[in-house]
């Protein structure tokens, strides 16, 4: 891939586009609203069938064989699906534990048997987390419905702990398809990895999820702009919504582009990748909160109802912003990979 997807790519993104149109409707999910588990086992084994948590995984370890840059892609339709569930974290969890030569583990989580929820530090004073062999403090967890694992990050460390339920204060989400809790976590490690491709690829797939994000605001704001009339015309004709949807077409544009870029410089193995990475994580929460924002208003009335979709690529752009790291986290960790050595 050269930004543009191969024909190979293009199969892929495809089959995963198709997937998410027929069994991820947003409409339809929102009944769901404030359930803890959105996802039920017979759909989230299908979307394990599909190959899609081990897709950027090696065949020696059990995946299908692919890299990096066919697990942005696959992130970037999720994205632009607003799908929720516990994707971030399958993916991530099966590298660690194929890094750490745990294939039992390996299998269990490709096959979508055990359900991995995705855990990172909540801030706490004078409380230091540790993520290791052994995982220890208190962790904000996402996507907990229905896990039994959770796979926790903490800069180049990561690790796959047992979830026990019982300890999990849920707490408030703005999406809420997208449960939260915390927990207070002192046990040892099904597994751990001291490993910064782990952290550096979370960067680059939630990138790429906010990317599609971006995407699928721009499209949906395109096209409502065609049929929706007002004094006679279609309002896409008016020169302010006109000017809105270029804007929005372009952020969007430069997020999906920055995120394959990084996927590729990772996978090359440039030096430039930590640069790259975060680049598009900045580039794309950018796009994707902005975006949403100017998607509601571009839909007018409607676009503020819970009736309409584009609300949940509001919430839910708020929410991915947020994962694996807080934007300020990564404008500093781009500020680092700008610095000299």
């Amino acid at each position: 891939m050269d930004l543009l997807p191969t024909d190979e790519q293009s199969e892929i993104v495809a089959t995963v586009r198709t997937q998410l149109d027929r069994d991820f409707s947003l409409n339809e999910l929102a009944a769901l609203d404030g359930a803890d588990t959105v996802i039920s086992a017979e759909l989230w084994g299908r979307c394990a069938e599909l190959g899609w948590f081990g897709l950027g995984l090696a065949e020696a370890d059990g995946g299908v064989g692919y890299t990096l840059v066919e697990e942005a892609l696959l992130f970037e339709e999720v994205g632009a699906h607003a799908t929720p569930g516990p994707f971030l974290a399958t993916v991530l969890a099966a590298h660690v534990a194929a890094i750490a030569g745990d294939e039992p583990l390996v299998g269990q989580v490709l096959s979508g048997e055990r359900r991995v929820a995705f855990a990172e530090p909540e801030p706490a004073p004078g409380a230091d987390p540790v993520v290791g062999p052994t995982v220890s403090g208190t962790f904000r967890v996402t996507d907990f419905g229905g896990a039994e694992l959770a796979l926790v990050l903490h800069g180049r460390h990561a690790a796959v702990v047992e979830l026990g339920t019982p300890g999990l204060i849920p707490v408030p989400s703005l999406d809420q398809l997208v449960p939260l809790a915390t927990v207070a976590l002192d046990t040892a490690a099904l597994c751990s990895a001291e490993d910064r491709s782990i952290s550096l690829r979370a960067t680059v797939l939630v990138a790429a999820e906010l990317a599609g994000i971006a995407r699928a605001t721009a499209e949906q704001s395109t096209e409502y702009a065609k049929v929706r009339e007002q004094f006679g015309r279609p309002v896409g004709s008016f020169q302010a919504l006109k000017h809105r949807c270029a804007d929005m077409a372009v952020r969007a544009d430069a997020a999906v582009n920055l995120a394959r870029l990084a996927a590729l410089a990772v996978v090359a193995g440039h030096d430039d990748a930590r640069f790259q990475a975060e680049s598009a994580r900045v580039m794309a929460a950018n796009a994707a909160l902005e975006n949403a924002q100017v998607n509601v208003q571009n839909h007018g009335g409607i676009g503020f109802t819970l009736e309409h979709t584009a609300h949940r690529y509001v919430t839910r752009a708020q929410v991915r912003a947020r994962t694996a790291g807080t934007p300020f986290d990564h404008l500093a960790a781009l500020l680092a990979a700008t610095s000299p050595a």
